[in-house]
């Protein structure tokens, strides 16, 4: 399964993923391009910002 978190570089969001590679999901995360992703390994990093247009087809083609 796949899964798409948000936020992914934040308290909750951190958890989540954790959660979510537990689970055995492939996880996609959209983090800004200044956020720690330290500690976000084994999941795809996209920067960018839900505002923006272009941002929004990457997430969203798998």
């Amino acid at each position: 399964m796949r899964a798409l978190v948000t936020g992914a570089s934040g308290f909750i969001g951190r958890h989540l993923v954790r959660r979510l590679l537990k689970e055995k999901y492939k996880v996609r995360c959209l983090v800004r391009k200044n956020s720690n992703v330290n500690g976000l390994i084994d999941v795809e990093l996209v920067y960018g910002d839900l505002l923006y247009m272009v941002c929004q087809e990457k997430l969203f083609t798998m």
